[in-house]
């Protein structure tokens, strides 16, 4: 029987991570001796893990077909990350869009576009 292998490699924070573990293993080291920059409770860690999974979500669910697009997303993300655009929001408008059509991108950009200016957010 086949088992199914994904072709996404791990984000490259995650790989670095387990990278370190497997290192501290090898040497002894547990994770609460590891440095404050290497911990997996980190804020930093988890930001950017949150970041990499709300992307992919993004991408994987909009089938956004050019650079342009690409951008938009990622500026979106970057949004949440500084708190500027709510989760929440992004969110709801991706559920939103992904009910209109088979290729979602369009009407996901410009609702969110609409929802954030009438909460004086310009994207």
């Amino acid at each position: 029987m086949r088992q199914f292998v994904s072709k996404r490699h791990a984000p490259a924070a995650h790989q670095g991570i387990f990278v370190a573990l497997l290192i501290g293993a090898l040497l002894g080291v547990t994770p609460q001796h590891a440095l404050a920059g290497d911990r997996l409770d980190s804020p930093d860690v988890v930001q950017d893990a949150e970041k990499e999974d709300l992307l992919a979500l993004l991408e994987i669910g909009l089938k956004p077909a050019s650079p342009r697009e690409f951008a938009f997303l990622a500026k979106v993300v970057q949004m949440v990350a500084e708190r500027r655009l709510s989760r929440e929001m992004v969110e709801g408008t991706f559920v939103w869009a992904r009910r209109q059509s088979g290729w979602s991108f369009p009407y996901f950009e410009q609702a969110l576009r609409l929802r954030a200016r009438r909460a004086g957010i310009k994207i």
